[in-house]
């Protein structure tokens, strides 16, 4: 494990801020950010009838930069038949998926997290000379208020931005 601190949201430095604090869409606040669109690479998945679990690194098409590393935990059942077929074919990020099928939702950031240098957020980030990351721990809820995620969220390092 990194090193790590929970940090206030007014701590958190730009542009990891513009980023991270907020309770919209975290999708396409990285597309507008690195100017693309994003892909998932699956890393690990595991998936019960009641919850799709995966561990991802989200790309932007072309380049394949990898933006942002994701662990996730979706609650199936808050979701149409048709959302959860393309959650678990997992060519998307939910963000996306959810824009696209114009589902109301808001973020609920629970706590934003800087992390010490760690060999395996630098091999994923492909960024060796990395000293630090940021990211966040958040729900995503519909608009009943019923949970449909919970993710952990890190970001690519700024000096690192393509």
């Amino acid at each position: 494990m990194p090193t790590y601190e929970a940090v206030e949201g007014s701590e958190v430095p730009d542009p990891y801020r513009t980023l991270l604090v907020h309770r919209g869409d975290m999708t396409s606040r990285l597309e507008a950010f690195h100017n693309g669109s994003i892909f998932l690479e699956v890393r690990h998945r595991e998936h019960t009838e009641d919850a799709y679990r995966r561990e991802v690194v989200l790309r932007i098409e072309g380049s394949s930069l990898p933006v942002e590393y994701g662990a996730i935990e979706i609650c199936l059942p808050a979701f149409p038949h048709e959302v959860r077929q393309l959650i678990v074919e997992a060519h998307l990020p939910l963000g996306g998926l959810m824009n696209r099928f114009q589902m109301k939702y808001r973020s609920e950031p629970r706590a934003f997290i800087h992390l010490g240098a760690d060999p395996v957020m630098q091999k994923i980030f492909e960024a060796p000379s990395a000293t630090e990351f940021y990211g966040r721990s958040n729900v995503l809820l519909g608009a009943d208020g019923e949970t449909l995620a919970r993710i952990v969220e890190v970001l690519r390092p700024a000096e690192a931005r393509a």
